[in-house]
């Protein structure tokens, strides 16, 4: 199938290519044709990227775990369970964009270095990323649709109606996964590429490439800019509408919160979407691969940053948890010193009756 010129098929080049195209997938990808040591450790090693990536992507993993939690206590409401199911994506893909890159920069690692571990992940990274910034564009048509109108907010995604919505990035995701080239890791630029012999073998797309990541990048920008630019639009004549009105005031502010969250979030989307959509036409620099896969990585890594600094609702559970789980630690260290003292106790006791 043709999609603007583009080849968008069924072909199982994904996860198992090895599987049913085990001829194909020896051609394509054979480690064999060259040496890996062809190019020196020193020139495949970046230590400090790797521990930027790994330390970075460990930070937000720890992060949004307790953001997690506080979020699935709220799962009545159709925005948290987009945001739970955004973030078992992100957390997910955190991992290889942040934590995987940053190790496998540290041992100065190519596609050839790790072949299977990294050709799986880097099916799993597209397939990630599809599902995450698709899921980004559901919830915020879901956010438009919210704002302007309740009856068709109830109508399109009241109750259980959500998990159809959510049944959408999943099945993209999973087309990705199976259907389409995956990214492979390079020490030799900290990034992922399409050319799993980048720096070893000049391919410039003709062979490994990916059409449909090109054109969901290309709807991704242009969703999330167009979508967030109605909701502003919206949100604006809303809350001139509601002047003057005290209940419309603490409405609109809520409104206007929950907007700058989502719109932030997305705008990090929308950015790594766009540079690697300008990748397409512009001379490409060491800087710019660097910048864009940190932007990929900030993509999944931001949002439990901004639910702890803006969100009332995530911080607050937040804050509770990590209360409760302190007072908890600090009861059982008491129990222990206390414990501790009366078995001290007991085995003195006997050894004073001796001595008198």
């Amino acid at each position: 199938m043709s999609i603007f010129g583009l080849e968008i098929g069924v072909e199982p080049v994904g996860l198992l290519m090895g599987v049913f195209e085990p001829q194909k997938y020896t051609q394509m990808y054979n480690c064999n044709v060259y040496n890996v040591e062809d190019i020196p450790l020193a020139n495949r090693q970046s230590i400090p990227l790797g521990l930027m990536f790994l330390t970075l992507g460990l930070i937000c993993e720890v992060l949004y775990l307790p953001c997690m939690l506080a979020i699935r206590k709220h799962m009545d409401s159709t925005c948290f369970k987009f945001m739970f199911y955004i973030a078992v994506a992100d957390m997910l893909a955190l991992f290889i964009s942040g934590v995987l890159t940053g190790y496998l920069a540290l041992v100065g690692a190519v596609y050839c270095s790790y072949p299977k571990l990294i050709y799986t992940m880097g099916a799993w990274a597209i397939c990630l990323w599809g599902t995450e910034s698709t899921a980004e564009m559901v919830l915020a048509f879901n956010r438009c649709v919210e704002l302007s109108s309740s009856y068709w907010a109830d109508v399109l995604f009241h109750g259980k109606r959500t998990y159809l919505w959510m049944m959408i990035p999943t099945l993209y995701g999973l087309y990705f996964l199976l259907f389409t080239t995956p990214v492979k890791f390079s020490g030799l630029f900290v990034s992922w590429f399409f050319n799993p012999h980048v720096g070893y073998i000049d391919d410039f797309g003709q062979t490994y490439h990916n059409d449909l990541h090109m054109i969901h990048n290309y709807i991704v920008v242009v969703v999330l800019t167009g979508t967030y630019s109605t909701f502003a639009i919206i949100l604006t004549v809303k809350t001139w509408k509601l002047k003057g009105s005290s209940t419309g005031a603490g409405a609109s502010r809520s409104q206007k919160r929950t907007f700058f969250q989502v719109i932030l979030i997305s705008s990090v989307n929308a950015t790594a979407a766009f540079l690697y959509v300008y990748m397409q036409f512009a001379r490409i620099t060491e800087f710019l691969i660097v910048l864009a896969q940190l932007t990929w990585m900030l993509s999944h890594g931001i949002p439990p940053i901004i639910y702890l600094l803006l969100n009332k609702t995530v911080r607050r559970d937040v804050a509770k948890m990590t209360v409760l789980a302190f007072s908890k630690v600090c009861c059982f260290i008491k129990m222990e010193e206390g414990l501790s003292t009366i078995l001290a106790g007991t085995r003195i006791g006997p050894a004073s009756s001796i001595a008198h």
